[in-house]
C-alpha cells in the first residue's frame, strides 16, 4: 500500500518537472498520532529541505529518541514510522524508517 502511494507521488512529481512548473521536494510520511492511529501525509519542501529533515530524523534516532513531527494544513503531530523523500526529477532521495524499539 505504501509503495504504491510513493509511487504515485513519483509520477505526480515527474509530471509537474515536464510541465515546466517549479518542482519542490516532496516528504512522504508515515507517522502515528498518540492514540496509535497510523496515515500517510505528503508535504511540498523547498530543494534540499526534505533531505536535510529526513538525514536528522536518522541522526535523533541514532541517540535513541523518537522523531515527532508536526505538519501543517491539516495539523498533525506524530511519531515518524518511515519518511521518503520524492525528488523533483520523481527518484527516491533520503529514507527514514524508525528502529525497533
Amino acid at each position: 500500500m505504501k509503495a504504491a502511494i510513493i509511487a504515485g507521488c513519483v509520477a505526480l512529481s515527474m509530471q509537474c518537472a515536464s510541465s515546466g512548473a517549479h518542482a519542490a521536494e516532496i516528504l512522504i510520511a508515515y507517522m502515528a498520532d498518540d492514540h496509535g492511529l497510523k496515515t500517510i501525509h505528503k508535504v511540498s519542501l523547498k530543494d534540499t529541505f526534505c533531505v536535510t529533515l529526513v538525514n536528522r530524523f536518522t541522526e535523533q534516532s541514532k541517540n535513541g529518541l523518537p522523531v515527532t513531527l508536526t505538519l501543517p494544513e491539516p495539523d498533525f503531530t506524530g511519531r515518524v514510522l518511515e519518511a521518503a523523500c520524492i525528488m523533483p526529477d520523481g527518484s527516491v532521495g533520503a529514507k527514514y524508517k524508525e528502529p525497533s524499539l
